[in-house]
């Protein structure tokens, strides 16, 4: 994220991990950490800052939630939350639903989850479609191979069809690709061709990293079902 965001942090009771807000101002977000709600909704209603959202324990009592998200929501409308911690039961998911927190970060993400869950967070587009998102993030390396040419990349996100590549180095629209990575005990290694590329000075995504968006080609059925079931297991933990 090339531009800084700030977002309310509550983090009372240090429920976040050590490193968060350090992962945060990383990613090009400015956490502005707080003891409790009530905090929050001071710094909300201060207009001090031009916020992106609201980061907050999974734990704290839903009907609290509901009560201060609609106070802050009084003030900046399309403000939205993420729960983060340990994953709580169906009872509470289903009051911070009801409280209109979409998104979760929960124990034992991973670097590619977190990127794509804060990149949700501070993206205002990304809120109408939350749910209907098919796009699951990784963090994992894919080796790149372009006429005969090898190079590495992060695979950033994938989809049933298509994926996007965090490189320095990427090819032009229209090049033909040949992808090998690893997921969740399947290697995969599959076709595709360069959709859009996101390089200095001509950002096509401004919400994603430096890379390429593929489009994949000719895929197996069998491949596709495995990619299928990845891509549902990932997506559920992202979601309250």
């Amino acid at each position: 994220m090339s531009a800084s965001h700030f977002i309310v942090l509550i983090d009372g009771d240090r429920a976040a991990p050590p490193s968060l807000a350090a992962d945060l101002v990383r990613l090009g977000v400015e956490p502005i950490c707080v003891a409790d709600l009530i905090e929050a909704e001071k710094v909300v209603q201060s207009r001090q800052y031009e916020l992106s959202g609201v980061m907050m324990p999974a734990h704290l009592p839903g009907a609290e939630i509901q009560n201060s998200m609609k106070s802050m929501q009084r003030i900046h409308s399309t403000l939205p939350a993420i729960a983060y911690g340990a994953m709580p039961d169906r009872a509470q998911r289903l009051e911070l639903q009801r409280a209109g927190i979409l998104l979760s970060l929960w124990d034992g993400y991973d670097e590619g989850i977190l990127r794509f869950q804060i990149n949700r967070l501070v993206t205002p587009d990304s809120q109408h479609s939350i749910r209907n998102s098919r796009r699951a993030p990784t963090h994992t390396p894919v080796r790149i191979t372009l006429g005969g040419r090898e190079k590495e990349g992060t695979l950033y996100s994938i989809s049933e069809g298509g994926c996007f590549i965090e490189t320095s180095r990427a090819s032009m629209e229209g090049a033909q690709l040949q992808l090998v990575f690893h997921l969740s005990d399947v290697d995969y290694n599959l076709d595709g061709v360069v959709a859009f590329s996101n390089v200095p000075g001509n950002l096509m995504r401004p919400n994603l990293p430096l890379g390429m968006g593929v489009r994949f080609e000719d895929m197996p059925d069998g491949v596709l079902w495995q990619l299928a079931d990845f891509i549902r297991d990932r997506l559920d933990s992202l979601d309250v």
